[in-house]
């Protein structure tokens, strides 16, 4: 019986333009955030990263977080409260989808 020769290529590396399927830059950032429903404190959480469209959320409890609630990011001069939907869960963290500019107070 012959031997068989096979060839395995690695996939490769994505650019750093292919790596990042979203439309929207991310930026790093860690500000204070409170996750509402309903005018009702469901748990606190730090947004480690944001775009113009969305915000990536490390919380203590996400399985407590429904899939559509209120952000309230607490800046150091200003409050804003943005809808928003959870589109992942992974590892503690939320990955979401702002549905509007939000108030802010």
């Amino acid at each position: 019986m012959k031997p068989q020769i096979y060839h395995v290529h690695a996939r490769p590396m994505p650019s750093a333009g292919q790596s990042n399927r979203r439309a929207a830059r991310r930026y790093p950032t860690s500000q204070k955030a409170i996750i509402m429903r309903e005018e009702k404190q469901l748990c606190h959480g730090e947004i480690i990263d944001m775009s113009s469209g969305g915000a990536q959320i490390k919380v203590v409890r996400q399985q407590m977080v429904p899939d559509e609630v209120n952000v309230l990011i607490l800046g150091e001069t200003y409050m804003k409260d943005i809808p928003v939907s959870v589109q992942w869960r992974s590892d503690g963290r939320l990955g979401v989808m702002f549905l509007s500019h939000g108030k802010v107070y």
